[in-house]
């Protein structure tokens, strides 16, 4: 497609087909665009110091420059989209972007004043030839909130820009994506509700009226959409808006349908009649995202890691357009278990659930990171099959959403955490054990304390015990208790370990099945008290083993003590 065409398209409506194969050309700035006096670029140097928070390897950096020069074609058309319909000479517009990584998200566009006298015509070559080289290194240099004011004047537009204070949106993308397009069904979904609210406006003869609309998103779907408060100055006959603002509603909407999760734009809209005519002018003032309330701070990490991995899960998912099901069966359990948090509290859909599962809820969703820990070990001992089915609908809620489940699958769901809800005080069958022994392990080493992987190992080179302080046959008593967590797991040598279980033996001998959370608290504290000086450390024989001795005789004398109270 040229890119006469690609501009004719805008100019008709058709922004989900317009900067794909869009070419850079050279151009002259007076023309249709200048940039301010004081305008300057970065360095080389600084160029090559790419976004931190993203964290690209040099390779990924190089491999991504053409999603980034994507990135800005998009951008410069949503600019122009807006701009080509002013020509009155000092109108403002402010648009503010958010760049992360070269990926541009569209936070807010503002109509700030209108002009007066038209000027002359600008042409979309002049106005994007000057602002495609500062977009470009912008985003390809910094991470944060942009913005664009741009002026009209007689025979071109001149840009003011700024770095904005702001922290990072949940809705940004974090992924620069080629694919500058919108798919059918948004485009479908966002015209057929311009041409609803185009029904709704109207404005007495000969006075002027607002109206507010509020439109729900979730990723690049619209979700629904209400209208909010209508003032109107004057009470004559009304005119209707004319047709022209249906599609400044959808060229101001659709380029908000690239964002990230749950989240509501807010249109306002001024509309005035005059003269004879029997319809109104409506245009669209405002359009921003509305920032949401705060979450509760314990929940906010894991958010912000649920965010960066469903940015990864959508890129791929619509970018490189990899199967939902691929996607699921590379999930690890802790992604599951973060999507599930995630999902649950960044779409609001934890309230649904509660009722089926109020203790999964509960510590799950509220609990932060250790919530999240958590999660992962009951899915642990959920076993295999519920573990895929886990993955696969929560790949289906983040890829499409949750109201793309089926009755079926939101059953399956419902009946999944039902069964993890119960199985809180149910004791652990020996699967459920040796599945969490062996993640324990692996966690230890692996993510507790890699530095002890190759510390504690005894003559024959094999690695220590991980002891469980809590043992795994009493979890059920403490439902809310993370059994792997790094708390509970402690590394031993085995004559230790061998001197901790014999003393756990004799409580059973005595207690059986009766122990009670009390109890089982207190001979933790036992274990502690007398073997905590070889947790996670070497043990010597030649100068420890009497002491062991001495102290598993002492052990055993509190453990009956306990037992007879």
């Amino acid at each position: 497609m040229t890119r006469r065409a690609c501009w004719r398209a805008v100019a008709v409506g058709l922004a989900m087909l317009m900067v794909q194969g869009c070419a850079t050309t050279q151009h002259e700035n007076g023309r249709g665009f200048a940039l301010p006096a004081s305008a300057s670029f970065p360095s080389e140097a600084t160029l090559v110091s790419a976004n931190p928070s993203a964290s690209p390897s040099a390779d990924e950096w190089v491999e991504e420059a053409g999603a980034r020069r994507a990135e800005v074609e998009w951008a410069l058309g949503q600019m122009w989209a807006v701009a080509s319909g002013e020509g009155q000479v000092g109108s403002v517009l402010e648009f503010t972007f958010w760049a992360e990584r070269g990926a541009l998200t569209l936070l807010s566009v503002r109509r700030r004043a209108v002009g007066g006298e038209v000027g002359q015509p600008t042409k979309a070559e002049a106005f994007t030839g000057g602002l495609r080289e500062l977009l470009f290194t912008l985003a390809e240099t910094r991470t944060g909130a942009l913005g664009f004011t741009l002026h009209r004047e007689q025979s071109r537009w001149r840009v003011d820009y700024e770095a904005l204070p702001m922290d990072a949106p949940p809705e940004t993308r974090k992924l620069p994506a080629r694919r500058t397009g919108y798919s059918s069904r948004a485009l479908s979904a966002v015209q057929a509700m311009a041409k609803q609210v185009v029904r709704l406006l109207q404005v007495p003869a000969g006075a002027s009226a607002r109206m507010r609309v509020e439109l729900s998103l979730e990723d690049d779907r619209l979700t629904g959409w209400e209208m909010g408060p209508y003032h109107a100055a004057g009470g004559g006959t009304v005119r209707p808006a004319d047709a022209r603002v249906a599609e400044a509603l959808t060229l101001t909407l659709l380029p908000f349908m690239r964002g990230l999760g749950p989240r509501t734009v807010r249109l306002e809209l001024s509309g005035m009649h005059g003269g004879t005519s029997t319809t109104s002018h409506w245009r669209v003032e405002r359009a921003e995202t509305l920032r949401p309330e705060p979450v509760d701070e314990a929940v906010e990490d894991v958010l912000r890691e649920y965010r960066l991995l469903h940015a990864q899960i959508f890129h791929h998912y619509r970018e490189e357009m990899v199967d939902s099901v691929k996607l699921a069966g590379a999930f690890t359990l802790e992604q599951v278990a973060l999507c599930v948090i995630g999902g649950l509290v960044g779409k609001g859909l934890h309230v649904a659930f509660e009722a089926v599962a109020p203790s999964v809820m509960r510590v799950a969703t509220r609990g932060g990171a250790a919530g999240m820990r958590w999660l992962r070990t009951q899915l642990v001992r959920a076993g295999r099959a519920d573990q895929e089915l886990l993955r696969r609908l929560f790949v289906k809620v983040e890829t499409e959403g949750f109201e793309c489940l089926s009755a079926a699958e939101r059953n399956e769901l419902t009946q999944l955490l039902r069964r993890m809800e119960q199985s809180l005080t149910v004791k652990l069958d020996r699967d459920a054990k040796n599945a969490l022994r062996a993640k324990a392990k692996a966690d230890f080493y692996g993510a507790f304390h890699p530095e002890l992987e190759r510390v504690l190992r005894d003559v024959e080179g094999k690695q220590y015990d991980v002891h469980h302080l809590v043992p795994l046959e009493y979890a059920h008593l403490f439902p809310q208790l993370d059994i792997n967590a790094a708390a509970n797991l402690k590394a031993l040598g085995k004559p230790v370990h061998g001197s901790i279980n014999k003393i756990w033996n004799a409580f059973r001998k005595e207690a059986g099945d009766t122990a009670s959370p009390e109890q089982v608290r207190q001979m933790v504290d036992i274990t502690q008290r007398h073997f905590g000086r070889w947790f996670n450390k070497l043990y010597e024989p030649s100068q420890s083993d009497a002491l062991l001795e001495r102290v598993t005789a002492a052990a055993l004398e509190d453990v009956s003590a306990l037992v007879v109270r």
